[in-house]
């Protein structure tokens, strides 16, 4: 039985606050989020996304490195390169090297069943194991040299 109060408005609030806090965890655990080291700028509005150093053109450093990190309930690399590129405009970065895609496993599950049958004196064990894995997009922010 639901928690019991004299106020229905208030048993109204903590139902809305739980509500919107399982709804805030769901959105939160499925977003992308980025690690940054490095350098800041001022905000940039347009950048460029290489693949390969080889394709740079430009004279250029390095201003910070950068993890994109699925969430919890998993984000599809575009999602990963969308945050990126979204943290690189904010550190003032003129473009994006993306080099490097992983599955990092974070932790493991383990479940064990065992079944005992007295009358045909039988016994069996099914056990199994999942890895815990996050979807990692690694990527250097670049400056142009003028």
């Amino acid at each position: 039985m639901l928690y019991q109060t004299k106020h229905p408005q208030k048993r109204y609030r903590i139902i809305k606050n739980i509500f919107l806090l399982v709804i805030f965890m769901q959105v939160y655990s499925c977003a992308p989020s980025v690690s940054y080291i490095g350098k800041n700028y001022s905000p940039t509005q347009n950048i460029d996304i290489f693949m390969d150093t080889r394709d740079i053109k430009k004279n250029y450093e390095v201003i910070g490195k950068v993890d994109g990190i699925s969430g919890i309930l998993g984000s599809k690399y575009e999602d990963i390169q969308t945050k990126i590129i979204q943290t690189a405009k904010e550190k003032g970065a003129d473009a994006v090297i993306l080099y490097n895609m992983e599955k990092r496993i974070i932790g493991a599950t383990a479940s064990s069943n065992t079944e005992h049958r007295q009358w045909l004196s039988k016994n069996s064990t099914i056990s199994s194991v999942s890895n815990i894995t996050e979807d990692v997009l690694h990527a250097d922010f670049i400056k142009y040299i003028q």
